[in-house]
C-alpha cells in the first residue's frame, strides 16, 4: 500500500476546479515526486464518490461507478510512494461511508485535506453550481433556504443538501473521526486580492509537493455568471421540462457551452449576500471557526479567512433582473450559438471536402493498379478498397 493516502474531500466552490485541473495535467510531474494520482482522468475520481456514497443522485448514474473507489484503492495498494485522491463530492458522505471508505486504505497514513471558503463567497457561487445543473430555485429561495434549514439547506439538484459539504465541522467530524487532528489539514482559500498561486502553494505544501514548476496558467477556477445570465439560465432550466436530459445532453449544450463558455464573459451585475443574509453568514461562519478550533485540527492559511470580511456594497442583494435584460441575454446567447452553429458547419464541410478528395485518390490508385500483376499490386488493389470502405464508413 501507498505510504501516505492523502483524501482531498473539498467543498465545493473552493478552489476545487483550478486545484484539481493542475493536476490532472502533471500527472507525469506528480510521479517524479512519487505522489499517484489514481485512475486515467478526473470521471475516475468522480465516480470513486458516488461509489462511497452509494448514492444515487435521483438521477440515473454513470458507467463504472460500482467498485469505483475499489479500483482506485488497488492502483494505491501496488504503489509504494504517496497517493493523492481528490473530487469535492465525497464530502457529503455519512460517517459510516468515510469509515468504510478510510478502512479499505489500511495500513496507509492516512490524511484528510479539506480546502474552504468564506460563506459570503460560497453561498452565490453553489447557487450558480445548483442552476448549471438545472435547478430553478431563485437565489432569494437559495439563501432563504439554507437559512431555514440550518442543518441542511436548499436541496441540490446533484442529490444532497447545502450543508451537508459547507459544514466544515460536520464533515472533518465524519471523515476525520478515526484520524488524529494532527492529520487532518484545512487549507482556506484566501481573500480576494491574494497571489494566483498561493491556494496552490497552500494545498501542496501539505503534501510536500514542490509546486513550483507547475504551469498554472492554463488551469484557472470555474467561470461565473453574473445576474443576468443565471437568470436567463434559470428560465431556461423551467422551460426544458424534460428535454435535454441530465446525466446526457445538458451538461455539454447548457453548462458547458451555454454557461461556461458563451455567457461567463457578458457584462452584467454581481449579486450577493446583504443586510440580514450577510449578518447570518459571519455569524455562521464565526461558530464553524470556533468549533474547528476545538478540533484542533492543521490549519493551512488563516482560519479567520473563513469569516466574510468588509462589506458587499458593490453587489446587488438579489439576482432578480428586469424582463428586458434576461430578453437582452437570450438574444445575445442565441446569436452566440447560431455562430458557433456556423463555424461547426464550416468545419464539417471542410472535413467532407477533404474526405472526398480522399476517396477519389483511393480510386484513382485502385484504377491504375488493376492492370499490373503481382502480389505487390495485389495487395494495393486490396489495400485500396478497406480504405475506401474505413472512409466511408468515417463519412
Amino acid at each position: 500500500m501507498a505510504e501516505r493516502i492523502f483524501l482531498h474531500v473539498a467543498s465545493t466552490k473552493s478552489g476545487t476546479t483550478f486545484l484539481q485541473r493542475v493536476l490532472w495535467a502533471h500527472q507525469s510531474q506528480l510521479l517524479g515526486q512519487r505522489m499517484l494520482l489514481p485512475g486515467s482522468n478526473f470521471r475516475d475520481h468522480y465516480k470513486a464518490s458516488l461509489d462511497v456514497r452509494e448514492d444515487p443522485h435521483r438521477i440515473p448514474t454513470p458507467d463504472g461507478v460500482t467498485g469505483a473507489w475499489g479500483r482506485l484503492v488497488e492502483e494505491m495498494a501496488a504503489w509504494e510512494g504517496d497517493a493523492l485522491v481528490s473530487h469535492e463530492l465525497f464530502a457529503p458522505a455519512t460517517a459510516d461511508q468515510a469509515s468504510v471508505a478510510i478502512g479499505m486504505l489500511a495500513p496507509a497514513e492516512v490524511h484528510l485535506v479539506v480546502t474552504a471558503r468564506d460563506l459570503a463567497r460560497q453561498v452565490p457561487a453553489e447557487w450558480q453550481e445548483h442552476v448549471k445543473h438545472r435547478s430553478v430555485l431563485t437565489f432569494s429561495d437559495f439563501v432563504r433556504g439554507l437559512r431555514t434549514d440550518p442543518e441542511r439547506g436548499p436541496f441540490a439538484p446533484t442529490g444532497y443538501h447545502f450543508w451537508h459539504e459547507q459544514d466544515l465541522c460536520g464533515v472533518i467530524e465524519r471523515w476525520g473521526r478515526e484520524l488524529p487532528p494532527e492529520r487532518v489539514h484545512l487549507v482556506t482559500v484566501p481573500r480576494a486580492g491574494a497571489g494566483p498561486d498561493e491556494l496552490w502553494q497552500r494545498f501542496t505544501g501539505v503534501m510536500g509537493i514542490d509546486g513550483g514548476s507547475f504551469d498554472l496558467t492554463r488551469s484557472r477556477s470555474n467561470s461565473s455568471v453574473r445576474a443576468e445570465q443565471a437568470e436567463l439560465l434559470r428560465r431556461l432550466n423551467s422551460r426544458l421540462g424534460s428535454r435535454l436530459p441530465r446525466p446526457g445532453a445538458y451538461g455539454p449544450m447548457v453548462k458547458s457551452l451555454l454557461a461556461n463558455q458563451l455567457l461567463s464573459d457578458r457584462p452584467g451585475t454581481w449579486f450577493g449576500l446583504q443586510g440580514e443574509d450577510w449578518d447570518f453568514a459571519v455569524e455562521r461562519a464565526e461558530t464553524m471557526v470556533a468549533g474547528l478550533e476545538k478540533l484542533q485540527v492543521h490549519v493551512v492559511g488563516d482560519i479567520r479567512e473563513l469569516v466574510p470580511d468588509g462589506t458587499s456594497e458593490n453587489v446587488s442583494g438579489d439576482a432578480h433582473v428586469a424582463p428586458e435584460a434576461v430578453l437582452d441575454e437570450a438574444v445575445e446567447a442565441l446569436a452566440a450559438v447560431l455562430d458557433r452553429f456556423s463555424a461547426e458547419r464550416a468545419r464539417r464541410q471542410r472535413l467532407e471536402t477533404e474526405l472526398r478528395k480522399s476517396r477519389a485518390a483511393l480510386s484513382d490508385l485502385e484504377a491504375r493498379l488493376l492492370p499490373a500483376d503481382g502480389g505487390f499490386s495485389h495487395l494495393a488493389v486490396r489495400f485500396a478498397r478497406w480504405a475506401r470502405r474505413v472512409l466511408g464508413r468515417r463519412g
